[in-house]
């Protein structure tokens, strides 16, 4: 420790030290003795002991601040249609909780973590998708140094509560969906033959919904039988739009058409001409196969109001439009489908996702294998019995 002095202007003495702090050195002046100079820098040394040098402390932050700093890195890494849902979540479930609401992120603890989620769980089916803002925006505290420890890592998750009953099934087996197409073909065959277009399309196909909504003319070869899928209708904080990129890279795929549902398509695509040609246009203005009022894409919600008036008029039960997809899928593998063709006509970029409808497919197939050899064997008994008596 070296103590220094100088002469000020005004012909008093100032003195001042140099002391490496934290490993960085660093000029302090303007004491006005040497007694007040050594006392200071041993004052130093002793708070950068004790961790209380004000460069030591960790900086508070309140959990909006670092929402919102998350929320713009979110917005950057993700689809806007998945944003849209992080930041519905965010606004609607987290920003005004009690235990965020003008908080910092240190003093929510474990115990209030676990009583968010808890109550959390109780008012909605899909609870885990608010838990994973909240756990990443404290795992981003956590990284950046404003605690020690996520308050959400330890957690108990509570048992999902049950979706309401509004579809009773998630998908339709052979004689359901037969009965299906053979509802929607009698309620829009003279009316509204897109829907009935729009249904066909997608139980033969497995594409999605946006998908199908997104298709251009242009994207079909009707001689060829096939189907270019290459974007998707997503829904962003302006609203709905047709995005050039699908849902993955995988989504991206040509599939061949079968002999009727392209005979249906041809026969939409007249129609659609037709009603142009009653418009006064010598062709059709629209490029969208599936074409709004406004000669746009239709929106994302019309096909479930369509499906749910089938469903009726079928005595069906209603399933939700990605129901078709999941149709799809599993007749295709009780059909005996490749799992590798299925995962190319899936459009998924995990074959896991496909295995899974596999396992859920094959574990039926496997009881009805056992039902069907104990039936066979029971009535062979039975005929055995009746002989001999």
């Amino acid at each position: 420790m070296k103590i220094r002095s100088k002469v000020l202007k005004n012909g008093l003495k100032s003195y001042y030290f140099r002391i490496v702090l934290n490993g960085k050195p660093t000029m302090k002046s303007g004491y006005i003795s040497n007694k007040e100079a050594v006392n200071a820098y041993r004052a130093y040394k002793v708070a950068e002991a004790n961790g209380e040098l004000e460069s030591q402390k960790t900086k508070r932050v309140k959990f909006v601040e670092l929402a919102k700093e998350w929320l713009a890195m979110k917005a950057k890494d993700v689809r806007p249609s998945t944003f849209r849902k992080i930041k519905y979540n965010f606004v609607n479930h987290v920003s005004q909780a009690k235990p965020f609401r003008g908080c910092y992120v240190d003093e929510l603890t474990p115990a209030q973590a676990q009583a968010f989620i808890n109550k959390l769980s109780t008012q909605l089916v899909r609870y885990d998708q608010v838990f994973d803002i909240v756990d990443q925006i404290y795992k981003k505290a956590v990284q950046y140094g404003y605690l020690d420890k996520n308050p959400f890592a330890e957690i108990d998750k509570p048992r999902r509560k049950k979706a309401p009953l509004r579809d009773s099934v998630q998908f339709y087996d052979k004689e359901e969906l037969i009965k299906f197409l053979k509802s929607a073909y009698q309620l829009y065959n003279k009316d509204h033959y897109n829907r009935y277009a729009f249904f066909r399309l997608l139980a033969f196909t497995g594409m999605r919904k946006g998908e199908a909504l997104a298709l251009t003319w242009s994207d079909l070869d009707l001689a060829d039988k096939t189907l270019s899928i290459n974007k998707t209708v997503v829904t962003v904080e302006s609203g709905e739009v047709v995005s050039e990129a699908p849902k993955t890279k995988a989504g991206n795929r040509l599939l061949t058409l079968d002999d009727d549902t392209v005979a249906v398509l041809a026969e939409w695509k007249l129609r659609q001409h037709e009603l142009y040609q009653t418009l006064g246009y010598g062709s059709s203005p629209c490029e969208y196969v599936f074409n709004s009022s406004v000669n746009s894409f239709i929106t994302l919600g019309k096909p479930r109001q369509w499906c749910r008036a089938v469903a009726k008029a079928a005595d069906l039960s209603p399933i939700i439009i990605h129901g078709f997809r999941h149709t799809y899928a599993t007749l295709a593998v009780q059909s005996g489908m490749d799992i590798k063709q299925l995962q190319y006509q899936l459009g998924h970029r995990d074959v896991h996702t496909t295995l899974q409808i596999y396992a859920e497919v094959t574990n039926k197939q496997k009881t009805e294998t056992a039902s069907i050899f104990a039936n066979f064997v029971n009535e062979s008994n039975i005929k055995s019995n009746i002989e001999n008596s």
